[in-house]
């Protein structure tokens, strides 16, 4: 989500009430990219920026309140995730409101924090807390629609090597409870992970993982009793990266970047849905 912001640039404002911290940070892109069409391959070029704008202040009791959201324009290149070209054109949205105190935060934005299961649906309040190593979360949707989650929620922690997490909804894409969890386990050589992914009324997904750095390369290879496999592999050497991953229907996408200081990238990225892009971006 572009609410969660970093800060690169501060300002101090100040008003009859309160002084306010006010932060921008952002990233811009250009370059050229090709994707495969009904009429045949089109080329294109694109750029664009996306910044975000966050301002907080603190009261006397120590309660910090906050606000966030972000502005645009052009395009940007999705280049190492959803391989796409995003449009940052459009007004700025309803900004969303975070109330923190402690190791406990609210969080306010209607229809745009993410169900804690799928992020492909959303709700309206978000309430997180944090202690010992742990946190617990639930978002919920004040109005949801018929067969739209209305409460999800999440549960994780770590302690020494050993990881754990629970997510969970009230209602998934087929209007049915749902539910996944997973254990992990770090050793110095590799790590281990094991996944069960539940939804009412089908039986359990259950997925085993195994990620093994050899120097600059690391492999993550990870199947599950659904006959459903992954396998990625990613190197990395001063400022070169490369990542590659594939699966049992042959998909793939391959991404690569190289560091040209003050942060400036400059990238390339394809996949097997014939897109491919190029080009640089800096952030700020």
């Amino acid at each position: 989500m572009k609410k969660v912001l970093f800060a690169t640039t501060a300002l101090v404002m100040t008003t009859g009430y309160a002084a306010a911290e006010v932060s921008f940070s952002g990233k811009a892109s250009a370059g050229v990219f090709s994707q495969a069409a009904a009429g045949g391959d089109t080329s294109e070029v694109f750029s664009g920026f996306d910044i975000g704008i966050s301002a907080s202040v603190t009261t006397d009791s120590g309660i910090t309140l906050s606000v966030s959201d972000d502005i645009g324009g052009g395009s940007t290149a999705d280049w190492n995730d959803d391989y796409a070209i995003d449009d940052q054109s459009g007004d700025i949205g309803t900004p969303g409101v975070t109330i923190a105190s402690g190791g406990m935060s609210l969080s306010i934005d209607n229809q745009a924090i993410d169900d804690r299961y799928d992020d492909s649906q959303n709700g309206d309040i978000g309430l997180d807390a944090t202690f010992a190593g742990n946190s617990v979360g639930i978002t919920l949707d004040t109005d949801a629609a018929a067969g739209a989650a209305s409460m999800s929620y999440s549960i994780g922690g770590a302690a020494g090597g050993v990881s754990y997490g629970l997510v969970g909804t009230d209602s998934n894409d087929n209007d049915v409870s749902a539910y996944k969890w997973n254990v992990g386990y770090d050793m110095s050589t590799m790590s281990l992970t094991f996944k069960s992914d539940n939804v009412d009324g089908a039986d359990a997904v259950n997925t085993i993982g195994i990620t093994a750095p050899l120097g600059a390369l690391s492999v993550t290879i990870s199947a599950d009793d659904n006959e459903d496999w992954d396998a990625s592999a990613s190197f990395s050497s001063g400022a070169l990266s490369v990542n590659y991953a594939t699966d049992e229907e042959s998909a793939w996408d391959v991404n690569a970047s190289y560091a040209l200081g003050g942060g400036a990238t400059a990238f390339v990225g394809s996949n097997s849905t014939e897109f491919s892009v190029g080009g640089v971006e800096f952030t700020f």
